[in-house]
């Protein structure tokens, strides 16, 4: 597991300098921090940022982490259909909700891939970038949330954590001035952290493998599909999501 040492964050980070990036929850899946990674500047902030999978069942032990967080803010990326067969429990510390559903349509029936040696991984490059082209809504939104300090610490996921919330969380770290290598490697954990959730599955059929963890190569479609089609990341930041890195910067790193 991976560990980074803070004098920052939480009050319950606060109380112990070595922070465990995997946070240590019971039921719930591939739920960190995003704090302690480098920047071009210094250092993400611990204690604000997090990323999971969905928040279903919250059992007492898991809301109990989350409220000695002071978890304030919930994005969800899932769709109506997800939310409604997997509700997120409640946690007494939140005083906002806000759900920016991403739904790139059923990925088994992308078309657009065309003719690859490995096609479940090609109908995956095509999600990435269906979400990177048709998202753009609701990472908005996102970034806007972002800017208004007051709502951290913020959460945000979406059903594993891996994909919407991968992508939104590259997008976040590479605001923040994080390395291109880093941000890859934060993408890349959720293949370790959700072998336990998606292990019986991947036993009973191999197949489906490349659609229940990460590859390097979703991320590269995910970032190629913006300098392409975007203008490069810095134009589909600042222009297209209206993020203000500059402000992020400020508000998160130190």
């Amino acid at each position: 597991m991976e560990t980074e040492k803070s004098t920052q964050g939480s009050p319950a980070g606060r109380c112990c300098r070595e922070r465990e990036r995997l946070l240590p929850m019971n039921d719930l899946f591939n739920a960190r921090d995003l704090g302690g990674y480098r920047t071009d500047t210094g250092r993400v902030k611990w204690g604000v940022l997090y990323r999971t999978g969905d928040l279903f069942p919250l059992c007492p032990g898991d809301r109990e982490i989350l409220e000695r967080l002071n978890i304030r803010t919930i994005v969800d990326f899932r769709n109506k259909t997800e939310r409604s067969q997997a509700p997120d429990g409640e946690i007494s510390t939140v005083e906002g909700i806000y759900t920016l559903s991403i739904d790139a349509g059923n990925i088994l029936d992308l078309s657009k891939a065309g003719p690859d040696p490995d096609p479940a991984e090609a109908m995956m490059d095509e999600f990435y970038r269906l979400i990177v082209r048709g998202a753009i809504p609701q990472y908005r939104e996102f970034f806007r949330l972002l800017s208004e300090k007051t709502r951290v610490p913020l959460l945000f996921h979406c059903s594993a954590g891996k994909d919407r919330t991968g992508i939104g969380a590259a997008l976040l770290l590479t605001a923040l001035g994080v390395e291109r290598e880093t941000v890859y490697r934060d993408y890349l954990l959720s293949a370790e952290y959700l072998k336990d959730k998606y292990a019986k599955y991947i036993n009973a059929d191999p197949r489906v493998e490349p659609f229940l963890t990460v590859r390097r190569r979703y991320i590269d479609a995910a970032f190629g599909c913006i300098e392409r089609e975007f203008g490069g990341m810095e134009t589909y930041l600042r222009k297209i999501l209206l993020a203000d890195p500059a402000r992020l910067r400020e508000y998160y790193t130190e």
